[in-house]
């Protein structure tokens, strides 16, 4: 079964600033996203300790070097996406969703 992808207002300003400065950037952290459409605990996630988003469980993913930080609402089959983050931003960020 496939899952939704719900967009916070956070990544849409990221990816369309990386659409900017890094067209094949973009791509490569679009494709991510749509592939937490199949699977949305890759072999490559990793759950957040820490990190709840809207009361979900948080979980990152890796693409380069960008975190993509999201929920699951298994009920609804939605991939809820916080924020897509430069590996040097500090996850204090996270703090302030």
């Amino acid at each position: 079964m496939s899952y939704r992808l719900e967009f916070s207002d956070s990544v849409f300003e990221t990816l369309e600033a990386l659409g900017t400065s890094d067209a094949k950037r973009l791509r490569q952290v679009f494709l991510k996203i749509l592939s937490l459409r199949r699977s949305p605990r890759p072999p490559d996630s990793e759950q957040l300790a820490h990190f709840s988003y809207r009361g979900l469980k948080g979980f990152r993913v890796t693409q380069g070097e960008h975190r993509i930080i999201y929920a699951i609402d298994e009920k609804a089959k939605v991939v809820k996406l916080a924020r897509v983050l430069h590996r040097d931003r500090d996850y204090r960020e996270l703090d302030r969703i």
